[in-house]
């Protein structure tokens, strides 16, 4: 085995076994948080002396859950073949994980040509659904820390916004109202972790917090400030994407073979 075929080998074995574990670490927790998410919960409170997941939404928990199994499995599944492909040298193994990630990086290109062709319904679906997290799962009190309601505290403080598109997205929130405030204590003003003005939960103005500012806006112009590093992410992430099927491809078909072999099958 050539240098050149023994580091294309050993690298396919290292990608695929981190993300290997990944995955499975990511599936094990999905499958607990679905068959018995109470214990999970109740453990991670022991661990970092919280209870926020405790008083999660019993659906937003679920759909954790559905997601961790399904990004758990595919990683799993397909950083297995790698690994054993390279490992072994199986051409079998490895044409067909060349062939899931070929697809994934298909399915990621499509993805990103239907979001920028359908730019105005992505947008409207995306709002929607982060008004649909405000209006069923935001805590209306201030001792409830669940993980929307942590979430959004984050986002809200950090961008310096508040709601989706403006404070009126709290509105929809039958149980935020009932409170008597109109925005968050995160939408507010502060001075070294403080309130500038006590009131501004029940009277906002553009003085003592950013109630007119939506999140939403605000997420898309810290994108449009850091374009240059998303952008670097997305091609360092179709580049190791590409690398992958080449050597996968590459020790497959064009070096373990028998020498008499002059086309490229992919036999087991």
């Amino acid at each position: 085995m050539t240098c050149i075929s023994q580091c294309a080998k050993y690298f396919l074995c290292l990608f695929n076994f981190v993300f290997f574990i990944a995955g499975g670490a990511a599936l094990t927790v999905g499958i607990w948080l679905f068959a018995d998410s109470s214990s999970f919960t109740n453990l991670i409170g022991k661990l970092d002396q919280s209870d926020f997941l405790n008083k999660t939404d019993a659906d937003v928990i679920k759909m954790i859950a559905y997601i961790l199994i399904i990004a758990g499995a595919l990683t799993f599944i397909i950083s297995f073949l790698g690994y054993c492909g390279a490992m072994f040298e199986s051409r079998c193994l490895l044409c067909v994980y060349g062939i899931l990630i070929l697809l994934v990086l298909i399915l990621e290109c499509v993805v990103v040509g239907l979001a920028f062709g359908l730019k105005g319904d992505v947008e409207k679906g995306t709002q929607d659904f982060l008004k649909s997290t405000i209006a069923k799962y935001y805590a209306s009190s201030g001792d409830k820390t669940d993980t929307v309601t942590v979430a959004w505290d984050g986002i809200m403080s950090k961008l310096h916004c508040c709601g989706v598109e403006n404070y009126r997205d709290f509105s929809e929130n039958k149980n935020w109202t009932a409170t008597g405030k109109l925005i968050p204590e995160a939408c507010c003003i502060k001075e070294y972790d403080v309130l500038k003005d006590p009131t501004c939960p029940i009277s906002p103005t553009a003085a003592n917090s950013y109630y007119q500012t939506g999140c939403y806006k605000a997420m898309m112009t810290a994108i449009e400030e850091n374009a240059a590093i998303v952008i670097g992410v997305a091609a360092t992430l179709v580049f190791v994407e590409v690398l992958v099927i080449i050597l996968a491809l590459y020790l497959a078909c064009c070096y373990w073979r028998p020498q008499h072999v002059l086309t490229c099958w992919c036999c087991c």
